[in-house]
Order: C-alpha cells, then structure tokens, then sequence
C-alpha cells in the first residue's frame, strides 16, 4: 500500500488548528480528497471554525496499520499536510452529503447525510502548501 492510497480510504482525518493562546487543537473529521485539495465540513460554530477564522493556518494528519512485519512488528502508513485552509459555508449540503456517503453507504447513509446536510455547516478546504506520505518499514535484525 502506498502511504498516499490513505486519501482515498474512508478513514479519520485529525485536523491541527492554533487556539488563541498558540496550544495546537485536535479535531476528528471525515473528508474527501479531490484535485489535490482536502474538503471537510463541520457544524458552524464549533472551536475548530472559530480558530480558522482567526487564524487559517493547520495541519492535518492521517493513519492506519499496515500489514505487520514477519516479526510481528506492528506498522503504520501516515500522510500529513499543511497550509492554509479556507471556510465557507456548505450551500445546500453539497459537501456534506458527499463526504458522508464515502464513510456510510446504502440507506442507513442516504437518511444520515439528508439529516447531516440539513445543519449549518461550514466547508473547510485545505489546498496543502506541503504534503508527506511515509509508511514504516520492517527492522532488519
């Protein structure tokens, strides 16, 4: 598996924005990846939106294990980004409806992105200024 096959699985985005005091903020989002920009959506008004606003600046990272080595080492895949992301609002749910039927498929994810994309929600896009994709490898003895 290639580190940057991660932008494309349906795991958890963990977005890196700056609280006023300059202390980094952790926040678990779904996205899509998508001409090489990073779309997330969230509710308006969370602390996350309010950093944005305030400064646009972050990070995000994104994980998972891979195969273990022959001695059982357990391995991992990441991707990590940064630049500057831009917020608006998600006009009519469009993104919302998207990123949530990536992650949740059939009826069960229809019902939940028309109910998701009903909130006020904001689009975060991040246009990453730097982007590294790394996998661990196996130890030699």
């Amino acid at each position: 598996m290639e580190p940057r096959d991660l932008l494309e699985r349906d795991l958890v985005l963990h977005l890196v924005t700056l609280r006023r005091d300059g202390t980094p903020r952790i926040t678990p989002l779904w996205f899509i990846h998508e001409d090489g920009a990073l779309r997330m959506t969230s509710v308006a008004g969370k602390p996350h939106l309010r950093d944005l606003a305030r400064d646009p600046r972050c990070a995000i990272v994104i994980s998972d294990e891979i195969e273990p080595a022959p001695d059982g080492e357990r391995r991992y895949a990441r991707v990590r980004a940064s630049g500057s992301a831009e917020t608006g609002a998600d006009d009519a749910g469009h993104w919302t409806r998207r990123i949530t039927l990536k992650y949740m498929s059939g009826p069960t994810g229809e019902r939940l992105a028309e109910r998701r994309a009903r909130d006020e929600r904001v689009v975060i896009t991040l246009r990453p200024g730097r982007i590294s994709a790394t996998a661990s490898r196996p130890r030699h003895a």
